[in-house]
């Protein structure tokens, strides 16, 4: 077990005295703990030099452009902006056919009601075309004449039905 290992401080009592007899055996000797040093100058000026370095790099440290900080952030709202002008041309396409095919519609209604209007006007000419006509022959026939024409209908039957029952007798 390396002398760095966390578990080793936790060793018990047992482990540390047979390494003790382990290490006697073998010649190694008592282990000395390693003392914290006096720095040297050596060292001093090392650490004084990579002071510097790090407070010269943290100055000259290099700066982003604003430009480039704005620009990705409005990549989003570019996107979203995209996604509604596609969003709004579709439907502004729907829009379009929709009122095309309700114009189609209207000038095939406009055309049936033309139809239907000649039709109509056809059927009034015939009418009094033959109305004309009977007012001609019942003038030449010498009767009284009638300005129009008297077809005679027969009034239908009224049927009593079965499902219902006389509540009132009829008074005498």
């Amino acid at each position: 077990m390396p002398w760095s290992d966390p578990a080793r401080r936790f060793e018990p009592a047992e482990d540390v005295q047979l390494r003790a007899e382990l290490r006697d055996l073998l010649g190694l000797g008592p282990v000395t703990a390693l003392r914290p040093s006096e720095p040297t100058a050596e060292l001093t000026a090392l650490a004084d030099d990579l002071r510097r370095e790090a407070q010269r790099r943290s100055r000259t440290q290099r700066k982003r452009p604003t430009w480039g900080l704005l620009a990705a952030a409005a990549l989003p709202l570019l996107a979203a902006l995209a996604g509604l002008g596609t969003w709004g041309f579709q439907q502004k396409h729907r829009a379009d056919d929709l009122a095309a095919h309700a114009q189609r519609q209207e000038q095939e209604l406009t055309q049936l009601a033309a139809v239907h209007a000649s039709e109509v006007a056809k059927e009034r000419q015939a009418k009094e075309q033959v109305q004309q006509e009977l007012q001609l022959a019942s003038r030449k026939g010498g009767r009284k004449a009638e300005p129009y024409l008297v077809i005679p209908v027969e009034k239908p039957l009224k049927v009593m039905g079965d499902d219902y029952q006389r509540v009132k007798q009829k008074p005498q």
